[in-house]
């Protein structure tokens, strides 16, 4: 599939919309009254920050709505095949009970979306937060891995999926594409000159609480963080082992001068041009 076949409107060329249908749920109906966009990069905590902020039900549902892979089947629920029309239902349909309304993307998904369409409905007094990690390193082998080994989440019902072989060709490659789909998503915000929140996977995943109010004060939600203290049903949980810890060590020790370069190359790294 070429790349613009994964456009939007090429994936949704053959939808049937019902038009008096969606204007009746259109006029009858609210949209949410804060919006907030999070920018991630594949094993950045993405996934459980999405269980973390929706079981909480005054936080939004930020799913990958424009995916390429999924946004056909929610264009079919929403009823609506045209950019406009379609975020504007979703952000009636996937808002909290509260108002507010969340999404998770990438660069390529914007563009892929169309990204003046985008922005459109996502313009001023929208939230935005860049979601990162650390160490890349360990983020490209559990990349690797969950494509390896077909275990994404720990909730999948895979648990007992045995690691891949190591593959250092294979890690390198999975690095590459997370360094490059890191710089695509700043070098977004960077050329609109979005005010954005910066968040670290391995900052978050260690203060759950103060992830919970970060997303709180920023969206003018009054709510005690403490209230949602234990897990929600469903919250997923890290699956690294030894076999990752030990992956990650023999790269680095083989990898040296490679990922040198690399951690050179990443925006995240140097100053943001706009501030």
């Amino acid at each position: 599939m070429t790349f613009d076949d994964m456009r939007f409107e090429n994936i949704l060329r053959d939808i049937v919309v019902n038009e008096n249908a969606f204007r009746h749920e259109l006029e009858n109906s609210s949209p949410s009254t804060r919006d907030y966009v999070v920018f991630f990069v594949a094993r950045s905590g993405s996934s459980w920050l999405t269980t973390l902020l929706s079981g909480t039900d005054l936080l939004g549902n930020p799913e990958e709505y424009i995916n390429p892979e999924f946004v056909r089947d929610v264009a079919v629920s929403l009823n609506s095949r045209e950019q406009g029309p379609f975020l504007n239902m979703l952000k009636r349909r996937r808002k909290s009970k509260n108002g507010v309304f969340g999404i998770e993307v990438r660069e390529v998904d914007v563009s892929l979306f169309g990204e003046e369409s985008f922005f459109q409905e996502f313009g001023p007094g929208t939230c935005f937060f860049n979601l990162w990690r650390e160490n890349i390193v360990a983020q490209a082998i559990s990349l690797y891995r969950a494509v390896a080994s077909g275990r994404f989440h720990s909730n999948d019902g895979n648990d007992k999926a045995s690691p891949p072989s190591y593959d250092a060709p294979a890690i390198q490659h999975w690095l590459r594409h997370l360094v490059a789909t890191e710089n695509a998503n700043l070098s977004l915000l960077y050329r609109r000159r979005l005010s954005f929140q910066s968040l670290c996977y391995e900052t978050m995943v260690k203060d759950r609480l103060g992830t919970l109010k970060l997303f709180m004060e920023r969206l003018g939600v009054a709510a005690d963080p403490h209230q949602f203290a234990a897990p929600a049903q469903g919250e997923l949980q890290k699956i690294a082992d030894i076999w990752s810890e030990e992956a990650e060590q023999r790269f680095r020790a083989e990898n040296v001068a490679y990922l040198q370069d690399m951690e050179a190359s990443r925006l995240i790294r140097q100053p943001n041009p706009s501030a």
